[in-house]
């Protein structure tokens, strides 16, 4: 059995610590243990783990929910949450963000290792079947997975590809081609201008998507379809 490296963030260091001899006993290897969004994230920088196992009340003003959404938007990194106790509301916030598991406190190390197992292989299924596209800027061919487009922007014959690196790649394409080259339902076309990877989606109004600090129009002409289908991706 492969060696899978954990990053613990619990703010109660007794459960965290038992959770740390637990995942030692099995073989695995504790990267951090973090109490805080603020201490996660620089953790995630310095040494990124395998996964995640993520308490969702943290200390702090922001949640194991900030963190999953800061993880899928700029990794592909797995995370499992843990939870102490049952709250609709709460719940369907965790399960918003697709993690690839639930455990809730207290829990049986078996349950432990076996949740933290199979979520582990489960990520490196879908990572071996990734879709990607071939695009080339006129100078070199980048290979881009479509999970690295958080969007993109039309200028003149040229479009923008924005990546979840912080990097872009322009590209001699019509956005109406690349929509289609795309053929995946996560994407959505707002504004003629503008393709959005509806993964990245953080809030909408009746004028803009938002996607962390960018702000994506949707045009008059479009509005009812694009405010449908964000509804429909609301609900699930």
């Amino acid at each position: 059995m492969k060696s899978i490296s954990v990053t613990i963030v619990e703010d109660e260091l007794l459960i965290a610590e038992s959770i740390r001899i637990y995942l030692i006993e099995r073989g695995h290897q504790v990267v951090d243990i973090c109490i805080s969004y603020e201490e996660a994230i620089a953790s995630l920088n310095n040494n990124p783990p395998d996964i995640f196992l993520l308490d969702i009340r943290l200390y702090g003003d922001k949640s194991g929910i900030d963190v999953a959404h800061h993880i899928a938007q700029n990794t592909s990194i797995p995370y499992v949450f843990l939870t102490s106790q049952y709250d609709e509301v709460i719940l369907k916030r965790a399960i918003a963000t697709s993690p690839f598991g639930y455990l809730t406190k207290p829990f049986r190390k078996e349950t432990l290792w076996t949740t933290i197992e199979t979520s582990f292989h489960l990520s490196e299924g879908q990572k071996s079947s990734e879709v990607y596209l071939q695009v080339f800027d006129g100078q070199k061919n980048h290979k881009v997975s479509l999970k690295e487009i958080i969007y993109i922007k039309s200028e003149h014959v040229y479009i923008e590809i924005f990546l979840n690196s912080g990097e872009s790649i322009l590209i001699r394409k019509t956005i109406t081609d690349f929509l289609e080259t795309l053929n995946d339902d996560n994407f959505l076309m707002p504004h003629r201008s503008f393709i959005v990877n509806t993964k990245y989606i953080n809030s909408w109004d009746q004028n803009n998507i938002y996607l962390n600090t960018v702000e994506i129009p949707i045009s008059r002409s479009r509005k009812k379809s694009v405010l449908e289908t964000l509804t429909k991706i609301n609900e699930k």
